[in-house]
Formats: structure tokens, sequence, C-alpha cells
């Protein structure tokens, strides 16, 4: 299911081709492009080629792959169909141009040497998770790769994070580093082996080595699964970063890795050995068992059991939890029948960004680690997992990194090269140029400084290895984003022009290049903060139009929203501010929220005062202030904890009645949400959380379909898109999803790209090409 995410198509114009294809033997060039290195792309055609008695060559360039043959033209139409429905497992191509050539007499059919060329087109493959040959092998005591925590071929293994150049050859990974020994190197070159031209092949007797050392790199004696159940804590260098792992099902040590880490509510991913083990504490639907077995092995969002016995320490207050299964051999080696979970979580100290060399990981995570678990291959590109969740019977983003990255995303128009820079809190850029935009991993937060010195340099990294000189940069409207700061230096240092584009305009076109639309469309844009054009907070946001041009067309009813960022974190600060503004009665919302007591009198001069607030139309903060109501009033400890930890306590109460709600028509039409008014007043009689939280819930969808019914009639537009974090919420994407089709109306959400500011970037390269 993974490649389900970036399928793509091409037109093939085959009756041409089969007319022209059939007149009389000769020579073509064939020129591929797409993700075509990395994956076997070679051996394959050699091996088709062979096979059909075709000569010529196969060679990889920098702006793909290019094939010469010559034969029969009836043989090379069967190898240019063969070849085109039938790739490797793991190639994606996305351009493919048949050329007539004169003919050079060969004799053979071969593989030429790598060479630049003049364009790039070329997309290098994400890491893969190992294939089931390997595994075989890895687990096999009579192969000479048993045990072998390196052990990959051409189906599987690392790619894009160990690549620092293009063409995908060995030399241009740091593999270089690593000379092949007679038998790999016979491997490598036999045709007929899955290894042929693999570039990271490696065995126990020439590649990398797993080395266990102490916390300042000494040799340490010991087995890692022992450590392990003793309640150790281990940093683990994996393929694009190091993991902090221990025992999920030691309690001690669970909580032991939170005091560490500094890290003492937000959930911990979870590595579970095998589908069993899975099934043991999670409900898996058989699409969700196939995004967890896929090639890309992201990490995913499952409903956990109520008979899991698992630490609570785990993911507090929520009803899922993030699985993943090992996806290198070196993870397999980790787990056994005594242990079937570990905690695999990313080793930083909280905010930071990902490490990648030894030096790094002894100096920051000794205070974490008791033991290292280290190698030799040195880490190119960073990558997190990446994180997803099952929706309409596909993978559906929370964050993109591993296993995706750096894969591109197809425009519907044609797009000059252009470098957008996206958003500032989960921080991924993108260039584009032609009819791709390639998206960065995710690099998180920009207000941390060595987050925006790796966010930098990745920008720096990606224009050389894609070969992208930009003619623009983009960058969000806001004027305190550091991205956008960043841009203004670039831009100026490059002596381009910067085009600024309004956060959830972006958003908006994100979502309908993600699903390849280019026609006027309506669209919602929900989440907690966006720099607005008329200056004020917006956050719910309703438009119609296309890239050429974008009408804001309603929102969500302005309210009084404290001035700076501290009132994210609070969630209760929000909810007595915007009863004190309904009631105007501090008596009344301190029954109503009796733990805002020390904070009412703020909050009642914030709800009046134009100079201690500012004008907000905010999903987020909405959300914020009903969790309160819910019972969570203390410090928000990471991004979207009040709204996940109420949308855990709703999954408990299927088809609740939404509350009253108002939509007012106009100009703009404005969604009212003064039905917190009631939502408290529940609170007041008793009413339980679960119950208030799944109001909510349903109150909030009831009044989207509402208003979106009414801005379709207005506009004859019977398609929707829908972006921003508020939709990673599961029900009321769910609620959307199943509602609007009965009321004639398409509803479009993200595919490709994550709903949230981490796809923020494809909106800008859209809005580049036309109107803001």
């Amino acid at each position: 299911m993974g490649l389900k995410f970036c399928c793509l198509s091409i037109e093939r114009r085959w009756d041409a081709l089969v007319v022209r294809l059939a007149q009389a033997d000769g020579a073509v060039e064939i020129q591929i492009t797409g993700i075509v290195q990395g994956v076997g792309f070679r051996p394959h055609v050699y091996k088709l080629a062979t096979l059909i008695g075709l000569k010529g060559w196969v060679i990889n360039t920098t702006a793909g792959v290019t094939v010469r043959l010559e034969g029969p033209m009836a043989g090379t139409r069967r190898f240019i169909e063969e070849l085109f429905n039938a790739p490797p497992p793991l190639a994606r191509i996305e351009g493919f141009t048949v050329s007539d050539v004169q003919p050079e007499g060969f004799a053979t059919f071969f593989i030429r040497e790598s060479r630049i060329a003049h364009n790039t087109e070329v997309s290098i493959p994400p890491d893969i998770g190992t294939c089931l040959d390997c595994l075989c092998e890895y687990n096999d005591l009579s192969d000479r790769r048993y045990g072998y925590a390196f052990t990959n071929c051409v189906n599987c293994g690392p790619r894009f994070s160990i690549t620092h150049a293009i063409p995908y050859d060995r030399k241009n990974t740091s593999m270089y580093a690593f000379a092949m020994c007679e038998k790999c190197d016979a491997e490598y070159a036999d045709p007929k082996n899955r290894r042929f031209h693999a570039e990271p092949n490696a065995c126990p007797v020439c590649g990398p080595q797993v080395i266990l050392t102490s916390r300042d790199g000494v040799p340490f004696a010991g087995d890692i699964r022992t450590l392990l159940k003793e309640g150790r804590v281990l940093a683990i260098k994996g393929i694009g970063s190091y993991h902090l792992a221990c025992n999920a099902q030691n309690n001690s040590a669970v909580q032991l890795l939170r005091l560490r880490k500094r890290r003492h509510i937000k959930p911990f991913a979870l590595m579970f050995r095998d589908l069993e083990t899975v099934r043991l504490h999670c409900e898996l639907s058989p699409e969700e068992e196939e995004l967890l077995v896929s090639p890309e092995r992201p990490i995913i969002l499952l409903r956990q059991k109520s008979s899991s016995m698992l630490s609570m320490e785990i993911a507090p207050g929520l009803d899922t939890l993030g699985v993943m299964l090992p996806y290198t051999p070196l993870h397999y080696g980790l787990f056994d029948e005594d242990l079937p979970i570990l905690v695999m979580t990313s080793a930083n100290i909280s905010g930071d960004p990902l490490i990648l060399t030894e030096k790094e990981a002894y100096a920051e995570l000794g205070t974490l680690a008791e033991v290292f678990v280290v190698h030799k291959r040195k880490i190119i590109n960073r990558a997190d997992d990446s994180v997803v969740m099952l929706f309409r019977g596909e993978g559906y983003f929370v964050r993109r990194a591993r296993g995706y990255v750096p894969q591109g995303v197809m425009s519907p128009r044609t797009v000059t090269p252009t470098l957008a820079v996206g958003g500032d809190k989960k921080s991924v850029f993108a260039y584009a140029h032609g009819k791709k935009a390639i998206l960065s991993q995710y690099f998180g937060d920009l207000s941390n400084l060595k987050n925006l010195k790796a966010y930098e340099d990745g920008i720096r990294f990606f224009g050389d290895f894609l070969r992208i000189a930009p003619q623009r940069l983009v960058c969000d409207l806001h004027p305190d984003y550091i991205s956008a700061s960043y841009a203004e230096r670039y831009a100026k240092e490059l002596g381009l022009p910067l085009i600024k584009v309004q956060h959830h305009k972006a958003h908006f076109a994100s979502v309908m290049a993600d699903n390849g639309l280019d026609e006027k469309v309506l669209g919602v844009v929900c989440d907690g903060t966006g720099y607005g054009d008329d200056g004020t907070i917006w956050g719910c946001e309703f438009f119609y139009g296309d890239y050429d041009g974008i009408e804001r067309v309603g929102s969500l009813a302005p309210f009084p929203q404290p001035r700076g960022d501290g009132v994210v974190r609070y969630p209760l600060h929000m909810a007595a501010v915007l009863l004190y503004a309904l009631w105007g009665n501090k008596g009344r919302v301190l029954i109503a929220l009796p733990e805002s007591n020390k904070l009412l009198p703020f909050a009642e001069a914030q709800a009046v005062s134009k100079a201690l607030s500012i004008v907000s139309s905010s999903c987020g903060r909405i959300f914020d202030a009903a969790a309160a109501l819910c019972g969570f009033t203390g410090r928000a400890t990471y991004e979207g904890e009040a709204a996940m930890r109420m949308e855990a306590l709703a999954h408990s109460v299927p088809d609740a009645e939404p509350y009253r709600y108002d939509i007012m028509d106009g100009d703009m039409l404005r969604l009212s949400w003064q039905f917190l008014s009631e939502m408290a007043e529940d609170k007041l009689h008793g009413t339980e959380p679960p119950v208030l939280a799944a109001r909510f819930h349903s109150t909030i969808s009831a009044a989207l379909c509402e208003a979106i019914k009414r801005l379709s009639a207005r506009y004859s537009a019977d398609k929707v898109v829908f972006s921003g974090g508020t939709f990673q919420n599961r029900l009321v994407i769910s609620m959307l999803a199943k509602r609007l089709p009965t009321a004639g109306i398409a509803p479009y959400f993200h595919r490709q790209v994550p709903t949230n500011d981490g796809g923020l970037a494809l909106g800008q390269v859209m809005l580049a090409t036309g109107g803001k």
C-alpha cells in the first residue's frame, strides 16, 4: 500500500509508438525519468534486453536512465511494453520518451559507466525496509550474511540517507568507504544476482560492523537484548538518525527514559517484533496491516485494545499508539520471545535536531543512554520516522520523512524552478521545477537554533543534490516567521525575487495540488495560527478559487485571543477568556471553570481590551477551550496535546448529538463559536467529559458541513478541499467524508503530503505559479 501515496500516471501515446516500432529493424534511445536509480532499474533492463535478444546499453545519468536498443522492432516493442508495465518493484516511472537513432552495431547488451547530463530529472529513492529475501538470509545459519546487521540488496536498504550526490553510484554514497570483498564484488557484477549493481552491498567480511560502546566511546562487552531486558536505555544508530530504545514492558525503564529525555507526556513510538505482537495490543485492520508491512515502514497510529497491558507511560491520556515494525536487519536482531516490544524514540534532547554522528551522540546523549550501538556507515541525510494513520483506506500523513523523502509530488501545472521555504513549526521546504515538487524531510521548530542550522544546510544540500537553481523564492506572509526572514536573506544573496503568500491560502493550494486539481473549488483550512491578509489571526477559513486567485468567503466568527504564544500552552486560559466574552460574568465563569480562579482577572481584561488581545478566528484555540471544559486544565506539554486528549475521550461516545450552532450569511459567511456556552452549561449539569468531547466534535463537523453546503449553493461548486492541522483529527475528517457526499459535494483531503504545515511548501510553490 505504501506506493499508493505517490502513484503517478504518464501519457503513453501507445498507438503512434506501436505503429512506428512495427515497421522495421533499427535503433532507438529511451529516456526514463522518475525513481529509476537505486531500485535495480539497470539490472532489470539488462536482464530484459538480454532475454529478448536485443543489443545496446543502459546508463545512469543525472537526468535519469538512458537505454539504447538495437534489434528487431518487434523485440523493441516487447521490451518497451514490458518495462513500462512491469518495472522493478520500487521504481516509479515519471517520464518515458523514445527516439530514433542511428545503429552502431553493438555485439552485446551491457551497462555503461554513469555520466553527468546537462539536465537533471533523476529521483533518488527513499530508504526502504528490509525485504523478505534479505531477512531470510539474515536468519539462515548457513548463509554468509547470517546475523549481519547491514544486509541489503537492490530491493531494500538505505538509499537517500547515504547519498550525497547523483547519479546514484557507490562512489556517491557513504558506502564508498567500504571496498567490497571478492564475493560481494562478484554479486555486484552478476546480472543474475539480486545484488547486481546494489550500491550499498556489503557482508561481514567487508562491510560496516555493529559496535557497542560506553558513554565515552570505549568498547563495551555486552549483549544488546540482555541490556534492554535489564531496563537499560540504549542509543542505537539507524538509517537516518539515532533512536533511544528501552523495553516497553518495563515501566521503570519507560519512566527513566521520560525523565532523561525531558519528555514528560508526549507519546513514545513503539517498535513491535512482528504482526502477531501488534495484534495482541492494537486494533488492526487489513489496510493498516498492509501499511505496517509496506516497504516504507512508517509509524502507524493504531487504536490500543482495552485488554492491552502496556505501560500508561507510553502514551498518557491517548487511546492510540504509534506502532512500527523493524525495517533494518539491526532492528530484527533487537527482539526475542522475551523482548517483543521496544520504545523507539528519536535520540535527541526534545526539540533538537536528529543526531547523525558518533561525536554528536556521545556529546549530547551521554546523560540519556548508558550504552551506544554504533557503526561506521555515515549518515548523510537525517530522516525521522514517518507517521501516518489510515483514512479512507489509505495512508494519511502526520509526518512525511523516512521511506518517502525525496519522492516528488507531481504538479498539475508546469512550475518555474522555485524554492518554497514552508513554515516555522513543522518546517519542510520544497524545490520544484517542471511538473514536480520535491519536499524535504521534517526539520522541526525553527525557533530552535540547531534546527534552523540543519534546515538551512538542508536547503543548500537539496539545491546542489537536485541540481535545481531556483529562479524565485516563496515564503509565508507572516512578518515574524523565521523561515520568511531566512528567505529574504537568501533571495537577496541569490539576487532572486521573493514572493510572500498567505498561510491558509498556501494550505488551500497544497491540498488542491496534492489531489491534482486545477479548477475553482471550495476550501476549508482549519489550524492553530496563521497571519491573515488583514493582520489578524486566521485559523478557520473558507475559500473559493484556484491558483490564480483565492477569495476568502467565510470564517469562524472572530474572538479575542490573548497576545503572545503563552495562551497556546494553557487551554484553561483560552476557555476563561471566551466564556467571559460570552457571559461577562466572572462568577459564572468561575463556576464553570473553578481552576481558573487565579487567571480570571487577566482573562477578564483580555476579553475586553484590544491592547491585551488580538482578533482571531483560530480553530485550534476553540479546540483548546473545549478541551478545558472536558477537564484538560493543565499546561500543554506538546503541540496539539489538548485536542488529542479530547479526541481520545470522544471515541467512546459514537453518534453524539451536536450542540446548537449558528451560521451568519452575508458577503462573508460567519460560523459562530457561541455553542461553547451550551457546552459549559452541559458541564455544569454534570455531563461526563467523554459526552462533552463527543458532542463538541459532532458540532464542529455538523457546522462545517452546513457552511460548506451554503457556500456550495452560492458558488455552484461541488468540490471542497480540506487542509490544516485540525484535520489530523480522525473523528472530524471521518464525519466530513461521510456526510458531504450525501449532499452531492465531493470532499478532498491530503494524500501525499501532511495536512499540517509539513505540506505548506507545496502550496507555496503552486501559488507562485499564479496569483496569491
